[in-house]
């Protein structure tokens, strides 16, 4: 059976792909209905045009997509984008299915994954033909030699604090007494041994085999504040050629979804029970927010903070973090744009106190994040990270 064939058979309900012709004026809905009809009415003739015109839709849509803030973007206009890349699978996968075609169409499916949105009857419809995709494909050429480790020196002594605390597993009562309700920031070891992507994801092969192919967002430059930073989007594959493996260019794959993305990923770790206590009187969301961050020595996360608690866990690798309570907010002077308001101004390493001279009052703590640990951040707590040498850390946010 072609894959064409076993990606339709994914689809529970066609015509909620159909509804989304809603999205489109007169002269796209005529260019959608006839892609829609070749993709899921029978014996329907194929022709090179196809291809040229679901990509008119798809660049339409695009150019939707880019206007105004993400979070402005509606729903509808998101979940069109699901459908129509999934539809441009289809008709692309009709001209043929040579190892090249296949990786164009995973990567289309992709893009769909980031930019759009699940639908609702056919929820899992990208995340299913992406993993059907990606095992059609061959991963020889995927494969590296054991990575050779260099550890950079810690600065951590140039940043006088407090150091933070640890604690070995300890129960849910004590971590809610002692840390979660008082919003104090500790390391907690021995937490995830039973993890399986302890073992696994220090081999880079596995994640190549697994996931080589699929397209992620990549970080170029130092930190996302600098000028010379942006975003590319990348197989997983280039990126550990081009950046991790070399990493004469900074690029870092960081605040990723990865694991709804790639849901055999996500089977390789655990959400920690620490995570189902809640600040809310409703108990707050079922699922927290899991990100992947995965890079070379010398990333670098500034200054910042985020508005949900966070266990930060460090899989493999070191980073050393710096971190400042709410309390001494206005000492770390926070950017005054809207865009960047839960980012400071200081460096806590070289901090300009002509510039910053408030920040002689702030109080900083200061840890080694070692491989095996999570590190628990309270909501608001300033924290700057710097990876010491390679290194996969997974964040859970939750409220």
């Amino acid at each position: 059976m072609d894959l064409k064939t076993n990606l339709i058979k994914y689809v529970k309900n066609n015509l909620e792909i159909k509804k989304c012709v809603n999205e489109f004026n007169l002269y796209l809905r005529a260019t959608f209905l006839e892609c829609y009809s070749y993709c899921f009415v029978p014996h329907q003739k194929y022709e090179d045009e196809l291809l040229l015109k679901i990509d008119s839709i798809l660049d339409y849509l695009q150019d939707e997509l880019n206007i105004g803030h993400w979070s402005e973007i509606p729903n509808t206009t998101r979940q069109a984008f699901t459908s129509v890349s999934f539809m441009k699978a289809l008709i692309t996968l009709r001209r043929g299915t040579d190892e090249d075609t296949i990786r164009s169409v995973l990567k289309c499916v992709d893009l769909g994954l980031l930019l759009g949105a699940p639908l609702d009857d056919n929820h899992d419809l990208l995340t299913q033909a992406a993993s059907l995709l990606n095992k059609s494909l061959s991963t020889k050429s995927d494969l590296v030699e054991n990575q050779r480790k260099r550890k950079l020196p810690s600065n951590l002594d140039r940043v006088v604090g407090k150091e933070v605390g640890s604690l070995n597993c300890p129960s849910i009562e004590c971590f809610d007494k002692e840390f979660f309700k008082p919003r104090r920031p500790v390391i907690l070891k021995d937490c995830i041994s039973h993890w399986p992507a302890v073992t696994k994801w220090l081999d880079l092969n596995y994640l190549l085999g697994l996931a080589g192919s699929r397209t992620v967002p990549i970080e170029i430059g130092s930190h996302y504040t600098d000028e010379n930073w942006t975003q590319r989007l990348m197989s997983l594959r280039d990126f550990i050629h081009r950046h991790y493996l070399d990493s004469s260019t900074v690029g870092y794959l960081a605040q990723h979804n990865l694991f709804d993305q790639i849901p055999e990923l996500r089977n390789d770790i655990r959400v920690p029970d620490y995570c189902a206590l809640s600040r809310q009187y409703d108990d707050g969301d079922d699922e927290p927010d899991i990100n992947a961050w995965l890079g070379p020595e010398g990333t670098v996360s500034p200054l910042h903070f985020d508005p949900k608690d966070n266990l930060l866990v460090q899989v493999y690798g070191t980073k050393e973090i710096v971190l400042f309570s709410p309390n001494d907010s206005e000492y770390l002077y926070p950017h005054e744009s809207n865009l960047l308001f839960n980012t400071a101004q200081v460096d806590p390493y070289r901090p300009d106190l002509e510039k910053f001279p408030k920040y002689n009052s702030a109080v900083a703590y200061k840890c080694l994040l070692e491989a095996g640990e999570m590190l628990y951040i309270p909501l608001r707590w300033w924290h700057h990270v710097t990876a010491l040498d390679k290194s996969f850390s997974v964040s859970f946010w939750w409220t």
